[in-house]
């Protein structure tokens, strides 16, 4: 597979058709040449091979009633390609070298894009705009079975959980992930994350939780949003678009040519201004419109809960752009565990650790659990130096995420914070609740929290409904859990293994 396509071999020897064929002649390639419903039945599938531990991308060869072939787990659930994205190991010091290696591209700028003309782009070997823009010719999948519940414009529920580029101003590029309902052939509506670059940069106005979902309006002048969805780059691709460590409004592309060690290719869009890798496989251009409402129907969420209906802003696509044999690429999503929660969750730990160390420099490491919230659940492993330094990392975790984080357990460096059964381990011995406990009540959480879906807008009351305080949505408390050794007290020494003897071991086992 290459470009031969277009009549000129411009395009990086490393693309998405070059990353199936080496994960196919790795024999890492799993194809399924059956055909496969893309109604819940391809969902299941990928849920099925994630539980099982099948870490490789699957490639849905025949989608029922679609002649576009779709490919799953591009990254795949463990740190395998991540790491191998970043140029670093993965072992246990992988996150710190991923956030070095981060850092060191972001104060040399990285290797800027360039630009090819269109008609050397792959991606626009069939453009379609106008009355012929048609989103049901793309196989998108609905994910799970409840999913677009609820909206006025059912259809069928589909979901697309695509990579979005966008331009937040002149020079700048920037990758996020939303969420789109497709509810008719030329658009549907379009959930913003918090927090995330496109959502900075349209000042939260139309992405926070409570003017979205309240309808409140904070100024009817906010122009429209340009967004281009993206399907058919390599994993480099996805992981900055999930690294919420990112500057927003600094040029992502330039990140990945910085990682890959050469300028990625970028075309303009046909209908709106922004810019776009020109050997992917499929653009679907469009525009949110702010102050536009409707209803989003429910959807299987990261946490394993369906998020309710939702007045969500009106997505309308401009353009679709594609190459002649396109590739659908898909980023799952639904119950733990899957590949949206592993990328998402690596980041998101990348982010906090980066955050930490600026405030805590003895900080060595930062797990968020990926089964656990995506970041509701955060692990840290530091050498402490001062009493009172793992209060300072848990209440630093929970600003850092913007109040996304429910839980933060604090360990000594000498507990693997990967492995449960250290720290289990270090729980049990290390924490004496009426010491080492910090419960703070009534803090900012989010929407898809289970336990916070409060009454939006409304203020905490004195009294008792049922056995618990009435309080606004996406409030709810945060514990921090310090497992740390005391310092100044002798406590009893610490089984450890004996490298020498380890090593003989290994001459042993190796035998067997």
């Amino acid at each position: 597979m290459d470009c031969s396509s277009t009549g000129v071999l411009i395009m990086s020897t490393f693309n998405f058709r070059k990353f199936i064929d080496i994960q196919d002649n790795k024999g890492e390639l799993l194809r399924v040449p059956f055909e496969v419903d893309t109604l819940d039945d391809m969902g299941a599938f990928i849920a099925r091979a994630d539980y099982k531990g099948i870490d490789t991308p699957i490639l849905f060869e025949k989608p029922k009633g679609f002649d576009i072939p779709v490919l799953a787990n591009s990254v795949g659930l463990t740190s395998k390609r991540m790491a191998a994205a970043h140029g670093v190991e993965a072992d246990a010091n992988m996150l710190p070298n991923v956030a070095a290696k981060m850092m060191g591209i972001l104060k040399s700028g990285g290797v800027a894009p360039v630009y090819v003309d269109s008609s050397e782009a792959p991606c626009k070997e069939v453009i379609m705009k106008g009355d012929d823009v048609d989103l049901s010719i793309l196989p998108v999948l609905r994910l799970n079975p409840e999913d677009g519940k609820g909206s006025p414009n059912f259809l069928e529920g589909r979901f697309i959980t695509s990579l979005v580029a966008s331009k937040p101003k002149e020079n700048a590029h920037n990758l996020s992930y939303h969420r789109f309902e497709v509810t008719r052939k030329e658009g549907g509506s379009m959930r913003v994350f918090r927090g995330s670059g496109d959502a900075k940069s349209i000042g939260e106005s139309t992405a926070s939780e409570t003017q979205v979902s309240s309808g409140k309006r904070v100024s009817e002048k906010h122009p429209e949003f340009s967004m281009a969805f993206v399907f058919g780059v390599t994993p480099e691709f996805i992981l900055a678009g999930a690294n919420r460590a990112l500057p927003h409004e600094s040029n992502d592309f330039a990140y990945i040519g910085g990682l890959r060690n050469e300028p990625v290719k970028l075309v303009k869009c046909e209908t709106i201004d922004v810019d776009v890798p020109a050997d992917a496989e499929i653009i679907v251009e469009g525009v949110m419109k702010p102050f536009n409402w409707t209803v989003q129907g429910a959807f299987a969420s990261f946490n394993g809960f369906y998020d309710r209906p939702r007045k969500r802003p009106v997505f309308d696509v401009t353009a679709i752009t594609m190459r002649k044999n396109p590739i659908y690429q898909h980023v799952h999503i639904g119950m733990p565990l899957n590949e949206c929660n592993a990328i998402a969750s690596y980041f998101r730990g990348v982010h906090v650790y980066q955050d930490l160390k600026t405030v805590l420099p003895n900080v060595v490491d930062v797990h968020c659990e990926p089964a656990a919230g995506v970041g509701f659940t955060i692990h840290i492993a530091m050498k402490k130096g001062r009493v009172g330094e793992p209060k300072v990392a848990m209440m630093r975790a929970y600003t850092a995420l913007q109040g996304f984080c429910k839980h933060v357990f604090v360990f000594d460096d000498d507990i693997d914070i990967r492995e449960p059964l250290e720290r289990d381990w270090a729980l049990a011995h290390r924490f004496i609740p009426d010491r080492d406990l910090m419960v703070i009540p009534n803090v900012l959480g989010m929407s898809l929290e289970p336990l916070a879906q409060g009454v939006m807008g409304s203020n905490s009351k004195l009294g008792v409904h049922d056995g618990h305080p009435t309080l606004p949505l996406n409030v709810r408390a945060f514990m921090g859990v310090d497992c740390t050794k005391p310092l100044g007290v002798k406590m009893m020494d610490r089984v450890k293994l004996v490298d020498q003897v380890e090593r003989r071991v290994d001459k042993l086992w190796s035998k067997l």
